[in-house]
This record gives C-alpha cells, sequence and structure tokens, in this order.
C-alpha cells in the first residue's frame, strides 16, 4: 500500500515519518530535487539533492524518471514506476498533492493524509522562509488537497501519529473516521483563510503603519541607550555640505532630512520611503526653505530617479530589502563622479541575547557585509563597527522597541501577525535571563569601485 504524507513545510511530516519507520511495517521512498536543501531537512531522506547539471544528466540516461518543474526547481524519481513500487511494506511518501493525485489514479491503493498545523502562524514561525511566493504555494497544495482521503492537525506530534494510524486503519478496514477529509474540509478552509490574511497585510510597507509612523521619533522612550547608538546619521553630518543633492532612501518620517536641512543650504534633499504613512508625517515637518525638499512614496527598486546624487543614504533600511546587493547596485549607478553612499546595517551582536536566528532580524557579519559591498561593485572609503547597550524596563517595552523599528514585523515576514505564544515565551525567557541587550551596527562610506580604479 502507498500512503502519501503532504502538507506545508513545517507541519511536521518528516517527523512522523521517522516515527512510522521505526516501525518495520513501513518504508520511505525518497524522490530527488534540484532544490537546495531547507532548515532541517536531510539528505536521503527528505529528498535526495542534486545539482541541476547532474540531475539533467540522469534524465538524457534515462535514470531519472516522473521528472516536473515546479517553481523554477526539478523533481524526479530514480524508479521508473514509483506508484506501484513491489514491497511487503507500506511504503511512505512525501510528495506534492498534485502528484500524489495522480498516483492514486494509478494506484487506488494509496492512502492521502494531508497534515497541517493548527493556525496559520504557528506554520510561518516555524520557518525561516516566509516569503509570499512560498506562502501562496502552500494555498495552492492546500486547494488541491481538498481531494485527500484525510486531514490530520499536528497539534501535539505523539497524538497526530496515533491519529494518522486510525487513518490507515480505515483505509484498509473501512469503517467510522473522524479525520475524513469530506467531513473536514473547514480545517483547510480556515488555514487557507489564514495564510491569505498574511499576504494581505504583508509588506514592508504596510508594516510601517500610521501607528508606528506617529511613533517613529519617540522610540526612546520605550529603551535606555549606553553608547553611541546612531552612528549613520553622524557619518552622514560629516560627509554632507552646502549645495549638494541627498537622497534618503527608507526615509522614514524624515527625521535625517530635518537635520540636513537645519544644518546646510542650497541643496537638493530627496526622501523616499516604501510607506505612505511614513512619508505623510514626514510631509508635517517644519522645513527651513532654504533647500529644495522632495518627499516620495515608492519602492526604492521599482522608482525612477531622473537625478545623479552627490550623497545617497540607506539608514537602517538595508536589511529590510529583498536583495541589498541589487539595490547597491542600482544605487551606484545613480553617483555623481565623486558621490558616496552612506549605510548600516544591524551587526551579529544586535540583540544577540535573546535571538539567534540571523536572517530572521537581518544581522550581517562583518565578512558578509565587505562581500555585499564588493558585490556591488563599491569601494569602502571608511568601514565601521559600533556597539552600543540597551536596557528595557520590561518585556512590554522591549516588544514595543521592536514593533517601533520593524524587527519584530521582520520575524514574521512583515505579515502584520503576532508572534506564537510559544516562540514569545521563549524570548521572554530569554530577554529575563540577561539585564542588558546588545545594539551594533556597521556603518560604510563607499564609492563607486571602478570610478575610484580609473582616478588612481
Amino acid at each position: 500500500m502507498n500512503i502519501v504524507f503532504s502538507g506545508p513545510s513545517g507541519a511536521g511530516k518528516g517527523t512522523l515519518t521517522e516515527m512510522f519507520l521505526k516501525d518495520n511495517n513501513f518504508k520511505k521512498f525518497t524522490t530527488c530535487t534540484t532544490r537546495k536543501p531547507r532548515e532541517g531537512e536531510k539528505d536521503g531522506f527528505d529528498y535526495y539533492f542534486y545539482d541541476k547539471e547532474i540531475f539533467l544528466q540522469k534524465v538524457n540516461a534515462e535514470e531519472m524518471f516522473n521528472v516536473k518543474e515546479y517553481g523554477g526547481n526539478y523533481y524526479g524519481s530514480l524508479e521508473e514506476d514509483m506508484d506501484n513500487i513491489q514491497t511487503m511494506k507500506n511504503v511512505i511518501f512525501q510528495i506534492t498533492p498534485d502528484r500524489a493525485l495522480e498516483m492514486k489514479e494509478r494506484n487506488p491503493n494509496t492512502c492521502m493524509i494531508l497534515i497541517i498545523p493548527p493556525r496559520a502562524e504557528s506554520l510561518i514561525n516555524r520557518r525561516k522562509d516566509r516569503s509570499e511566493e512560498r506562502i501562496k504555494n502552500d494555498i495552492q497544495n492546500l486547494e488541491t488537497a481538498k481531494k485527500f482521503d484525510y486531514v490530520i492537525v499536528n497539534d501535539n506530534i505523539e497524538q497526530a501519529y496515533e491519529n494518522i494510524k486510525l487513518c490507515i486503519h480505515h483505509f484498509i478496514y473501512g469503517g467510522e473516521c473522524e479525520f475524513l477529509v469530506k467531513d473536514n474540509i473547514g480545517l483547510i478552509e480556515n488555514l487557507i483563510k489564514g495564510l491569505n490574511t498574511s499576504i494581505e497585510g504583508k509588506g514592508v510597507e504596510k508594516v510601517f503603519n500610521s501607528e508606528i509612523a506617529k511613533k517613529w521619533d519617540q522610540k526612546a522612550e520605550y529603551v535606555t541607550y549606553y553608547g553611541v547608538k546612531n552612528p549613520i546619521t553622524e557619518e552622514v553630518m560629516s560627509s554632507a555640505n552646502n549645495g549638494l543633492k541627498i537622497a534618503d532612501i527608507g526615509c522614514g518620517t524624515g527625521k535625517i532630512l530635518q537635520k540636513l536641512d537645519d544644518k546646510y543650504i542650497d541643496c537638493n534633499l530627496t526622501g523616499l520611503d516604501i510607506s505612505s504613512d511614513m512619508i505623510a508625517v514626514a510631509q508635517t515637518r517644519n522645513f527651513t526653505g532654504r533647500n529644495n525638499i522632495t518627499l516620495v512614496n515608492n519602492d526604492f527598486m521599482e522608482y525612477d530617479f531622473k537625478d545623479y546624487y552627490d550623497i545617497i543614504i540607506f539608514s537602517y533600511v538595508l536589511h529590510h530589502m529583498d536583495n541589498p546587493i541589487e539595490a547597491l547596485k542600482k544605487a551606484k549607478d545613480m553617483l555623481t563622479d565623486r558621490g558616496k553612499i552612506l549605510f548600516s546595517v544591524p551587526g551579529k551582536a544586535y540583540l544577540s541575547e535573546v535571538f539567534s536566528d540571523d536572517k530572521s532580524v537581518g544581522r550581517f557579519s562583518v565578512e558578509e557585509m565587505d562581500d555585499i559591498v564588493m558585490g556591488a561593485g563599491l569601494y569602502p572609503l571608511k568601514a565601521s563597527r559600533n556597539r552600543f547597550m540597551m536596557s528595557f524596563n520590561s518585556y512590554e517595552m522591549f516588544l514595543k522597541y521592536l514593533k517601533s523599528i520593524g524587527t519584530y514585523q521582520k520575524i514574521m515576514g512583515y505579515s502584520n501577525q503576532n508572534w506564537s505564544k510559544e516562540f514569545s515565551d521563549e524570548i521572554l525567557r530569554k530577554f529575563d535571563s540577561t539585564a542588558f541587550i546588545t545594539g551594533e551596527y556597521l556603518t560604510y562610506n563607499c564609492e563607486n569601485l571602478q570610478r575610484k580604479l580609473r582616478r588612481k
């Protein structure tokens, strides 16, 4: 008999498969893919992971079968008739719902079990890739899985294991079963609804809303700082001069623009932010009238800049962008001959007492940032690492601080959803175990590498 476990990544399919394999009545069939392993996946168990070149060589040599392309990656099997494997054991497959339905059509002795989490937010919390594309793929697969035999909610792994055994027993012997998809279609639809909600409220522009924008300049009320907390402002103010063209990307409520306007004259100052609420607050600032101020509500990568700039600023915004290298490349092409790009990003030590995952909070090592700078074709005139300490009166104040700077939302993939109770409790335990929390920024002052070399 074929047994299919299908469901979104992070629903627990791999763990449940391992539990069943401890029983000698089951074996696992492992398929092949050219995609990169996700966190926790094992080569030879979850998939056989191949480079695309080697995979296609096997296809041409007729050693790879059932080949499909999905999301830019190839999938296949080393067994030609994987739907009808001759064995005395029950074979467990972890395949997509569309492939499971094909198997069912070719071999009716296929038991299809959909494994889902209890809530959309618990699924998103369990994995690193929280991209909109990934969530849309989940929704498409869940719609297809409405044609499955059974659906199991994995809220407790041991209970899910027992419930799956009941499904298999029902598939073989019949009788009553409370896990039939046709009787529990609402479970799937509720999960789809939750995933759709996370997309509708998703995006940096929606996260930095009017509530955050109005309190943008009052972040200090949540935290006590010890040390220099804002190195990019010092770098900007010391690099600027009268009469320059300056663009502040991710300008927020225009705080840096205000400082430049107060100190310098005859400048063309452009502030761009993806959040309309941030720009609305920036427009309420009392500028001096001595400089030409332009405020733009748009996505930096989509906006068509008509000018060249002497200074382009990314003030704690690059780590919120999908591709920092491409953003810096675009900025480089907008520079005047001796123009500079100034930016700061969180370093490895940033919030390290409470968060272990660098990607989720947008931390970079010096080596990673050096590679990004070189990959963008920039030359670092100056680079510094600045550390400071922070203390908070309460966990509530800490969470407000994280929301005010976008870190809370970044961890949730800019979905505007709340952390799960389990994740929040874990962070609370870490927060309670430390008196101070580290802040760290890597600050760069760069120019176009090719122009620098030509001048030499």
